[in-house]
């Protein structure tokens, strides 16, 4: 299972890796990391080719793996981090059950200041192209905390991720 999500930026982004891999584990579930790939044959190269052999180094992981949980949480702005949208575009296009989660309660409508352009709102805890991909993969919309006006942008934050596992436990019973 694909661990879509800004985590790879935390300072302690390994470790992070790795509790959200132990987690997966003890609900039988086997995470996969972007970190995990190795790099090492990318030392030495301009940074531009750098970044695009990380990218085939996500990709060809991404492919390993028979699902995804994508962290949705808002990074850097109003909205998930961009990254992520695209891995988990990728992976619906490719016909890969994707789940989503996010630690901030609310809809994106309330994130986004006014500036005088339409700002959708459904409702939806991001720009309805990402939930979309969560509710017609696997058939809900991204996991979110329980309590009404919760917010966390603490990004490591596994609550809410634990709780989307328990999703995916439940999808991985009655699909296979």
């Amino acid at each position: 299972m694909y661990l879509a999500g800004p985590e790879v930026f935390l300072a302690d982004a390994v470790e992070v890796g790795a509790a959200k891999k132990a987690l997966c584990g003890r609900h039988g579930l086997v995470g996969v990391f972007p970190l995990d790939a190795p790099v090492e044959h990318l030392d030495g190269l301009p940074g531009h080719e750098i970044g695009l052999g990380v990218f085939d180094v996500c990709v060809a992981l991404m492919h390993t793996c028979d699902l995804a949980v994508a962290n949705m949480t808002p990074f850097r702005g109003p909205s998930m981090d961009v990254g992520t949208a695209v891995e988990i575009g990728y992976l619906h296009g490719r016909g890969t059950p994707v789940f989503g989660y996010t630690n901030v309660a609310g809809g994106y409508a309330e994130r986004v200041a006014p500036d005088g352009h339409t700002v959708e709102e459904f409702g939806l805890p991001d720009n309805l192209m990402a939930p979309g991909v969560v509710h017609r993969s696997t058939g809900g919309l991204p996991s979110q905390p329980s309590v009404a006006g919760a917010s966390s942008l603490d990004v490591a934050d596994l609550t809410v991720f634990e709780a989307c596992l328990l999703r995916v436990v439940e999808f991985v019973r009655t699909h296979r």
